[in-house]
């Protein structure tokens, strides 16, 4: 299982402090505090399974900052907002993905929204990686079917048969045949 990380944003050390021990019950193993100032630039330099952010910072509220966190990272953020300004807040972060709890919350509760946190990116971080290999696939099928009409053009053969002198050439010089048709595009469209 690999270690799990979370930046802990407050601006009260205390506060920072009794977070990052409930992130410890949690399982989670590297835990960076810090007091919400540079919590951007800091998910922006290392790559974070959670950022936990006690909100409101000293200087300003930090809803921005957890939104620019949740939008330009692959960090799952739990926001602890003030209970006064709670349904205010779940308002102005509606949709965006941000766990929202009311400061008041029990440990139990902020467990829980932390394992929660923690699965979602689990299963976003699948997702995302189902999504580049099939993006990897529709890109080699696009070359592929490139080349072959790049052979059909010049050698004035049938789509059959370009493919069949593709794979041929991919065993014989046992590449695949992604490289093969590079190889074919590269040659045929630099004579052009």
């Amino acid at each position: 299982m690999q270690s799990l990380s979370a930046v802990i944003a407050a601006s009260s050390e205390d506060t920072a402090k009794s977070v990052s021990g409930i992130c410890s019950d949690s399982g989670i193993k590297s835990i960076t505090l810090t007091n919400g100032e540079n919590v951007r630039e800091l998910c922006a330099k290392n790559s974070y399974d959670l950022a936990l952010l006690v909100l409101p910072f000293e200087e300003r509220f930090g809803a921005e900052t957890a939104v620019h966190i949740s939008k330009s990272q692959s960090t799952q953020v739990i926001a602890l907002v003030p209970s006064r300004s709670y349904d205010e807040v779940c308002k102005r972060l509606s949709g965006t993905g941000i766990l929202i709890l009311p400061r008041s919350c029990g440990r139990t509760q902020i467990i829980n929204a932390v394992h929660n946190a923690l699965h979602t990116k689990k299963q976003l971080d699948e997702l995302r990686e189902e999504n580049r290999t099939l993006t990897d696939m529709v890109n080699e099928i696009r070359l592929v079917n490139r080349a072959k009409c790049v052979l059909i053009e010049y050698l004035r053969i049938s789509e059959k048969e370009a493919h069949r002198q593709m794979q041929k050439r991919a065993m014989d010089q046992r590449t695949t045949i992604s490289e093969v048709a590079a190889d074919i595009i590269k040659t045929y469209e630099y004579n052009r």
